[in-house]
């Protein structure tokens, strides 16, 4: 139902327990951010507020979402505040807020009924058996993510109050047909160059740099040189993949796992039946004459005031009802039960089709079993090694010595920083955290670890091999480096200095190609180019914005990279085809209008923050976290943004 403008008005329980906000939120309405705190209000706008547990609870959902987004990484409260993260959140929360006591304030508020027929309609609510919305499920499931009925309800009510709103504000709305020819006689319009590059072949190399410039070249750049601290480490790692191959399979143990779980293997009885409910023993002895006498349970059903359930090959236990479960299970095939007296009423069975149950034999699921003793065993066998080696460490023996003796093996891990990032761009460590941060909690070289878990039954302990400060590295460790980059800057500005001769030569009058000719570089010419071929015509983006940005015969010169400057001439302009144009206004005149729609439900709610005095308190929602707020001494108050 709630369609139009959703990216402004979904609800944070069901949006997948919220993905990353998008960054480019512009923070309104911070007053005294670092200063004033609210009480126990993170947000205020007009009539409406939002606690710090509300806000807390909220950003729990948050960082799961963060989480599945990148993969089981997970970051503690602290690093999220570090990075601004929870003021994002904070912005995001307060634009829902403001712009639902702004449409308070109108007075656009849903009925009661709209609300309900919403909250029906959510299929986490639906029981998995009836497959219909079912109370229990519905009270589960908000307990589950920390939400009363009321919460949920009240921001249902936003979300149709903020449809029904946006629905009547763009109703009929369509973007000026000007628009959209402009727009299209733009991208249609044809424009004609010519280019010629100039790069190394046009200069005269530099000599050698001598030990005074690279000197003065290191000097220059020592804080673009800075490296941040880099640790080098070993690990071992008990993984019960590595385990897998040398269990041997105990025929004897595999038959005990067998008759162990006979009762989860064997397959229940399942039935198909249609099950009609009614409150009195009268109406349902009466629904089971009729469906006896050749009505459908439907029109049964329907006759007597009763309700139609239908089960697909159920087990018993599918039946939400102890005692109905027992009797339909008593039926046969095509039999229509009397009266049965439910925990909650009365039912009425007609039976369909039965399969039986089946107890599979030790031959049959022999290879699964085997499967799962061979996992147990890894699994025990990772117990045992890590523990012994944990023991081992902790007595002072050697790392490497240890792993040895229990089999294992010592993997030297390149240099990483706090992020785990390396210098090899084919390996990166974030992604094992619980990793990384052992290694950089250690305290010294030639420290090592207890056993740690890794996750999915993994364990790792590491050994600090190195530490590298942070700083830049000295001159003549990178000296060689330093000369080639030398060389390249040089390279760069005599190239750039050809360039601006070149253009300077054009717009005295010579040609283009006399110029080019001069260089002994190639015309190439540029015919027929417009935006909406750009793209596939494979022109580096900074020709082609420099090619549609100019004038008609106007020269110019644009570096295609380090060492390759363009230099050319627009050499005509030629307006688009009317036919063209006209049709192509027709196709984009839809996206122009939904795209001004955006703006307008954009504009309206950040209008909506101002209407109602919005202010939030950063530093409350930051200790409603459990982190320590920055000191109000050392920090300058945020002013408000507009």
């Amino acid at each position: 139902m709630i369609t139009l403008f959703r990216e402004f008005t979904k609800s944070w329980v069901f949006k997948g327990l919220m993905v990353l906000l998008v960054a480019s939120f512009a923070i309104f309405g911070l007053r005294d951010v670092f200063g004033k705190m609210g009480g126990d209000k993170v947000i205020e706008a007009g009539d409406r507020s939002v606690s710090a547990n509300e806000f807390k609870a909220k950003f729990e959902q948050y960082k799961q979402g963060y989480s599945e987004q990148n993969q089981g990484q997970t970051l503690s409260n602290d690093e999220f505040v570090e990075s601004g993260q929870h003021l994002q959140m904070l912005n995001e929360l307060a634009d829902q807020t403001a712009f639902a006591a702004w449409l308070d304030s109108i007075g656009v508020k849903p009925s009661a009924k709209m609300i309900v027929a919403e909250i029906a309609k959510i299929p986490a609510f639906f029981n998995s058996v009836t497959g219909r919305f079912d109370k229990d499920t519905y009270r589960m499931m908000l307990a589950r993510n920390q939400m009363t009925e009321k919460q949920l309800e009240d921001e249902i009510a936003d979300q149709i109050a903020s449809q029904q709103y946006f629905t009547a504000a763009v109703a009929g709305f369509k973007a000026p047909r000007i628009y959209a020819a402009s727009q299209a006689a733009m991208t249609l319009q044809n424009r004609d160059a010519s280019i010629f590059v100039v790069n190394e072949k046009n200069i005269t190399m530099p000599a050698a740099p001598t030990d005074a410039d690279i000197t003065a070249f290191y000097n220059s750049r020592l804080q673009q040189l800075q490296m941040p601290e880099l640790r080098q480490a070993s690990v071992v790692r008990f993984d019960p993949n590595d385990y897998l191959k040398s269990i041997t399979i105990d025929e004897a143990a595999v038959r005990k796992m067998y008759d162990d779980r006979l009762k989860t293997l064997v397959t229940p009885e399942t039935r198909s039946f249609v099950q009609v409910t009614t409150q009195s023993a009268g109406d349902a002895n009466a629904i089971s004459d009729a469906i006896k006498g050749g009505q459908t349970p439907e029109q049964a059903a329907k006759a007597h005031k009763g309700q139609v359930i239908t089960y697909d090959q159920k087990p018993q236990t599918a039946v939400p009802d102890a005692k109905i479960a027992a009797a339909a299970f008593g039926l046969k095939t095509g039999e229509v039960s009397g009266a049965i007296q439910g925990e909650l009423g009365y039912a009425v069975i007609k039976m369909g089709n039965i399969k039986t149950g089946a107890t599979p034999s030790y031959e049959s699921v022999h290879a699964q079993l085997a499967q799962d003793y061979v996992k147990e065993q890894a699994a025990n066998r990772v117990n045992k090694d890590s523990n012994t080696f944990s023991d081992a460490i902790r007595a002072g023996k050697d790392f490497n010595a240890t792993a040895k003796e229990l089999g294992l093996t010592v993997v030297k891990l390149e240099p990483m920083t706090a992020q785990g990032q390396t210098n090899n761009p084919q390996v990166n460590y974030s992604k094992f955290a619980p990793l990384v941060k052992a290694i950089y909690d250690l305290p010294s070289a030639g420290s090592a670890s207890d056993v740690e878990e890794l996750g999915e039954g993994q364990y790792f302990a590491v050994r600090l091999d190195a530490v590298k400060p942070a700083g830049a590295p000295p001159l003549e460790q990178i000296k060689g480096e330093l000369a080639q980059y030398w060389t390249a800057e040089k390279v760069a500005g005599l190239v750039q200095a050809k360039a601006d001769e070149a253009l300077a030569r054009l717009k005295k009058g010579e040609s283009l190609a006399a110029v080019a000719a001069s260089l002994n570089a190639p015309v190439k010419p540029l015919n027929g180019l417009n935006r909406a071929m750009v793209q596939q015509s494979g022109l580096p983006q900074a020709l082609a914005g420099r090619i549609f940005g100019g004038e008609a015969n106007e020269n110019f010169s644009v570096p295609l990279n380090q060492v390759n400057i363009a230099v050319g001439h627009i050499d005509a302009i030629h307006q688009a085809d009317a036919q063209q144009a006209n049709a192509m206004s027709t196709a984009i005149r839809g996206q122009m209008t939904q795209s001004i729609q955006r703006d307008i439900a954009l504009t309206t709610r950040n209008d909506a923050r101002t209407v109602v005095k919005t202010q939030l308190y950063p530093n409350t929602a930051v200790v409603a976290l459990g982190v320590t707020p920055p000191d109000p001494k050392t920090i300058k108050t945020e002013k408000k943004l507009k």
